[in-house]
């Protein structure tokens, strides 16, 4: 796509031969009335300075104009360019140049902030005393009135062209504004999406250990033996607890407790697979299912992540207690829950009453 700087305004706005034309034709501005603006030339050029100093005195008077004008150089500069105004208006010529030079106008009125209102009273203003100017000089009465209606024709034009760039920059203006609006709105929709993705995350994520929470964990248990029934598969569920986790937290601080129940999320993290689901039930109580596994595997799975706890902390040793469902049997999400605590609790029960510490 090309710049809208390496186009003219005529270009820009499609105005070609023909649609001028076509707009000459709505107007009923015809070459006689061309040939008439022509003629009266020579004395509107004789009497351009009395018609500009008339055009700005009454301007001036309006205190919002003044305002705008604002200094004595920026009213010479806009003498000069009323002057050329003035004479293309009797040019005779109302072709591509012409137009374009229009549309310029409605380009700058708008980019200065002139208000519309201003600029119609402008030409009005000027309307009056260049009909002043023609009936003073021509003496035959029907030449006269020809010469005005040509007039009043051509400025007719000029404002058709100045709206249509005005027009266009304030749609422009808008498109703009409406495209910075529906970016803002898509950020937005994005941020909340992103925040709420987060909120989610956050109601089922256990905050110290990353892993998934009581609730979150019973949906996805739950999610997970619908499947394992579906597809007739195994599906093993591994209860764990620490062992003297409040004789840690009593004589160590809790601090240290955290730090503990970080480290075992961490190694449950890097141990099990990404299909398997970890949680931290509460407490010191972790679970993990295992889709797609037997009493063997979860007991595998327990031995490896007994031997890299080992290999970090010697003084930390696990309880746990394995359920089992399918491929022919299952049982309820809490079922299988009570089984694996059920037997993690005669596992910590041994650890405590045994001569070594139970680890598995």
């Amino acid at each position: 796509m090309s710049n809208l700087t390496d186009k003219s305004l005529l270009e820009q706005m499609q105005m070609h031969d023909l649609e001028i034309a076509k707009r000459k034709e709505l107007l009923g501005f015809t070459k006689t009335d061309e040939q008439l603006l022509a003629e009266a030339q020579s004395f509107i050029a004789k009497e351009m300075d009395n018609i500009v100093d008339e055009f700005y005195r009454q301007e001036t008077s309006i205190e919002e104009v003044a305002l705008i004008i604002g200094d004595s150089e920026t009213l010479r500069r806009l003498r000069n360019s009323q002057i050329k105004y003035v004479s293309e208006l009797f040019s005779g010529h109302y072709d591509e140049s012409y137009v374009n030079n229009r549309l310029r106008i409605g380009l700058v009125h708008k980019r200065i902030g002139v208000e519309p209102k201003y600029y119609l009273s402008a030409v009005k203003i000027l309307q009056e005393i260049l009909h002043q100017t023609i009936i003073a000089n021509i003496a035959d009465e029907t030449n006269t009135t020809n010469t005005l209606s040509a007039l009043d024709k051509v400025i007719f034009f000029d404002i058709t062209l100045v709206f249509d760039t005005y027009i266009r920059s304030l749609v422009g203006e808008i498109e703009i504004a409406r495209d910075k609006a529906m970016k803002y709105a898509s950020l937005l929709e994005q941020k909340v999406a992103e925040r709420t993705h987060e909120l989610e995350l956050l109601s089922r994520v256990d905050s110290l250990t990353g892993l998934l929470n009581r609730r979150a964990f019973i949906e996805e248990l739950r999610r997970e033996l619908l499947r394992a029934q579906r597809n007739s598969a195994m599906i093993a569920l591994v209860y764990i607890d620490i062992n003297d986790f409040k004789q840690i937290n009593d004589t160590e601080g809790h601090h240290k407790g955290d730090e503990v129940l970080k480290l075992l999320g961490n190694i449950i993290t890097h141990t099990k697979r990404d299909i398997d689901i970890a949680a931290r039930l509460g407490g010191d109580e972790f679970c993990i299912v295992l889709p797609r596994s037997s009493l063997e595997n979860a007991n595998t799975f327990v031995q490896r992540l007994s031997y890299r706890l080992r290999e970090l902390d010697k003084n930390i040793s696990l309880s746990s207690g394995i359920s089992q469902a399918g491929p022919e049997q299952y049982d309820t999400a809490d079922e299988l829950l009570q089984k694996a605590d059920k037997e993690m609790f005669e596992v910590k029960k041994k650890f405590h009453t045994g001569p070594l510490a139970n680890t598995s």
